[in-house]
């Protein structure tokens, strides 16, 4: 009783110290949430309308963009490729998320029995009909069996008949199948929704009115015209004041950047002696071996070698290079040079072998499509040299059989281009084939029909192993250069030091670099976007750590000078406002050079312009677009206006100048017809109201949206 009377008499104090104990808990529990919720935050690249897209989920996005591209194409990928990649799935995000949103609103859905009949019933998608891999080989069109047989395999989920790499592949069709299927679903509310637009935006009988007046008169004329281009832009001088006043006048049309003004230190990462060295040593030790080695040693040792080139082809001598011509005429066959330096690169020779033989052939060649059936595809090879020898040309041929691809038509080749186009095998027996004998050749993988129809007369051909092998640094060049430049960077706190040090440690320092926020390179130095991103997220007389740039070419330290208070236009905005300016000037001094002169007809005018008079016919206030000169707006507005029979201009327009003669003014006697113009003028406010939308534009005009793109890259 007297433990309860003693907590009866500190209630107040307990209830005190279990509201703070509480406190404490639901605090902390809130700041850690809150610490989740900021760092959350944080992984967002875009925030749209309120929906948030994760940097990893968009990271991955392009990723498979590049890998696809990678898989698809033989060339590698630039730091403005990427960009361009980046910054077209944000785009598309955006995009997406404000579509998905207006549908949602609107209430515009893809039923099941709709999106099955866009798939495999009666309104199959042009989407299906246009991924090759749905079409016929044969007919190249699209075989909805195909489809049914691809569906069949992938709705399986059996996959105890399939080894690991054959599941792997199958769940990546089914990803492929499922970006299609969304394809569909949004190209079909697209549809819907530029129905629904193009039908809510009616005519009325006012415009329909206008319509009819504005179509009803038709214009011929004349003209002549001087392009901007007929002036270099080097006689114009425009300066940055008037480039500066012209961006004042036009206010916010143009997107303006943030400006920083950096200080940066390069240092080329260029090999050392002692990598020369080691190359040459290598050399020295392969000269050894190359004395005695056969050819299919050559192949074994130095072909499967990436850092030698070996090309097994005989040369004719004017072919050869300065360094082979002089190496041949010194030596004999079997001799092999001492290692021969230029610039970066060492060359070594071994003097193998001389041919009189032909030093180029002129052929047809065709491949032969893969048939699984031995039998039709040996009878398929025998009918092809049947016609051929028939006198049927190659370009017959390949336009009567599915699939037949020409690779080379009646062109001289060299051994050494028929290696790089194909392989030293192929090279080999076409060498050997006769003049108009229409021969079938398998190498590797492929069949070929080949036929030779010249040769050139035998002459001396050296067989020649070159081996060549680049310098370059070596990692400890560049261990040594990084501790170098870092050790100068720790101990130097200012610009001002770090200049003092410049001659012993051999970099270049640039000074007041000025870099916007969206740019990809700094003074077109390659993977220098990430020192843009470190310079905007840094404070003034920040050094920074040493970036690697130039595709491991170089070394680069920047040093954030300040960031301007001062808003800057892109190089991109710069040009357009410049070549207007440009325009504008070409402009004036062409007319000027004009009203010089008493001119009184087109052909004088022609003249002068060194240019010819040309007529466009049946021209109204519906053309957009003017044959023969596209969209100028100047002449769209006066020739309309203009009495006939008169001389008009010079005007400067979009392209150059213009002057014009109105021959005749016709009137349509058509009566007016208001259903008939009301059905015509909503058709043309149908496909205005569809460019309007096929590019999304008006759906981002109140759209809230928050770009952290440069947070990340």
């Amino acid at each position: 009783m007297a433990i309860l009377e003693k907590i009866r008499n500190k209630a107040a104090l307990l209830a005190v110290v279990v509201g703070i104990a509480l406190f404490s808990f639901i605090i902390g529990d809130f700041l850690r949430s809150s610490s989740a919720f900021f760092n959350k935050k944080k992984e967002n690249i875009l925030i749209v309308n309120g929906k948030s897209v994760n940097y990893q989920d968009y990271l991955l996005e392009v990723n498979n963009r590049i890998n696809t591209i990678r898989k698809n194409s033989n060339y590698s990928l630039t730091d403005n490729n990427q960009y361009q990649i980046k910054q077209r799935v944000l785009n598309e995000m955006i995009d997406d998320i404000l579509f998905d949103n207006e549908v949602k609103k609107i209430g515009l859905v893809v039923s099941k029995e709709e999106l099955k009949s866009l798939i495999v019933g009666k309104h199959i998608s042009s989407i299906l009909k246009n991924t090759s891999y749905f079409q016929n080989p044969q007919t190249k069109r699209f075989d909805k069996t195909i489809l049914l047989q691809f569906l069949q395999i992938i709705e399986n989920d059996d996959y105890s008949m399939y080894s690991e790499e054959q599941i792997t592949q199958l769940m990546y069709m089914k990803k492929i199948w499922l970006d299609i299927v969304k394809k569909i679903i949004k190209t079909q509310l697209e549809k819907k929704l530029n129905t629904l637009f193009s039908y809510a935006i009616l005519i009325n009988s006012l415009e329909a009115k206008a319509f009819y007046e504005d179509w009803k008169i038709n214009v011929d004329f004349d003209y002549v015209t001087q392009p901007y281009d007929s002036i270099p832009n080097r006689e114009i001088y425009v300066s940055n004041t008037e480039i500066q006043n012209l961006y004042n006048k036009q206010g916010g049309k143009y997107k303006r950047e943030e400006i920083t003004l950096i200080d940066y230190i390069i240092l080329n990462i260029t090999p050392s002696i002692g990598d020369y060295e080691i190359i040459k040593n290598k050399l020295k030790d392969l000269r050894k071996q190359l004395k005695f080695f056969k050819k299919t040693d050559i192949v074994n040792n130095i072909q499967n070698n990436h850092d030698i080139t070996y090309t097994d082809a005989y040369i004719s001598y004017k072919n050869l290079s300065k360094n082979q011509k002089h190496f041949v005429n010194k030596n004999s066959i079997g001799a092999v040079s001492q290692p021969i330096l230029t610039n970066k690169t060492f060359d070594l020779y071994k003097f193998e072998e001389i041919k009189i033989v032909p030093d180029s052939i002129k052929l047809d060649v065709l491949i032969i499509p893969s048939i699984e059936n031995r039998d039709k595809f040996t009878h398929l090879c025998d009918s092809l040299v049947h016609v051929i020898k028939k006198g049927s040309s190659f370009e017959k041929i390949k336009s009567s059989i599915q699939g037949i691809e020409i690779i080379n038509k009646l062109v001289w080749m060299t051994e050494s281009k028929l290696i790089s186009k194909i392989n030293t095998e192929f090279k080999d027996k076409v060498f050997k084939a006769k003049i108009n004998e229409p021969t079938i050749i398998k190498s590797g993988t492929n069949t070929f029909l080949i036929q030779v129809a010249e040769k050139t007369k035998p002459i001396k051909k050296y067989k020649i192993v070159h081996i060549r092998m680049n310098v370059t640094p070596s990692q400890i060049t560049k261990s040594h250069l990084y501790n170098k430049l870092n050790q100068i960077i720790s101990s130097n706190s200012s610009l001002e030091d770090l200049k003092c040090k410049k001659k012993y440690a051999n970099f270049n320092i640039q000074t007041n670099v000025k870099i916007l926020k969206n740019q990809l390179d700094i003074n077109g130095i390659q993977n220098t976007r990430q020192i843009v991103q470190w310079a905007f997220n840094n404070k003034k007389n920040t050094i920074s750590d040493i970036f690697e740039c130039q595709n491991g070419r170089c070394f680069m330290v920047a040093i954030v000078k300040k960031h301007l208070k001062e808003i800057c236009y892109s190089k991109h905005v710069l040009d357009i406002l410049k070549k207007n300016l440009i325009n504008n000037k070409k402009a004036k001094k062409l007319i000027d050079k004009l009203r010089k002169n008493k001119i009184s007809t087109l052909e004088q005018y022609a003249k002068l312009m060194n240019t010819k008079l040309k007529s466009v016919h049946s021209i109204n206030f519906l053309t957009s677009q003017i044959p023969n000169i596209g969209e100028e707006p100047v002449l769209s507005i006066k020739i309309l206006k203009a009495p006939i029979n008169q001389i008009l201009g010079p005007y400067a327009g979009e392209q150059g100048i213009y002057v014009f003669y109105v021959t005749k003014k016709n009137y349509k006697k058509d009566n007016y017809d208001a259903k008939f113009f009301q059905t015509k003028a909503q058709k043309q406010n149908i496909y205005r109201i569809h460019k309007i939308i096929q590019f999304h534009k008006f759906l981002r005009e109140n759209a809230k949206i928050n770009n952290y793109y440069n947070n990340f890259f």
